[in-house]
């Protein structure tokens, strides 16, 4: 049974970001285009693409936060996970 190495790479939350390295008409083809040149470039590292996740994480407010009412919110994070047999 091989042992693997592991390598996780969230993608930005912002489309914009996305669209400095991968530019595109529709924000679909960014984000795809995008996912498939990261892809890509780990390949070329010897990286295989392994799975996508999302994580969602809360987050509470700090002391002054809590105080004038803000909520908690939360926030979903967009992980893919690469690895390669030692």
């Amino acid at each position: 049974m091989p042992q693997w190495d592991y390598k996780v790479v969230a993608l930005p939350r912002d489309v914009l970001v996305m669209k400095k390295v991968f530019g595109g008409p529709d924000p679909g083809e960014t984000i795809a285009g995008y996912v498939e040149r990261l892809i890509g470039d780990k390949a070329t590292q010897g990286w295989e693409f392994y799975r996508i996740d999302t994580v969602n994480i809360v987050e509470r407010p700090g002391c002054l936060g809590a105080l004038i009412g803000q909520k908690e919110t939360l926030t979903a994070y967009n992980l893919l996970t690469f690895r390669k047999a030692r």
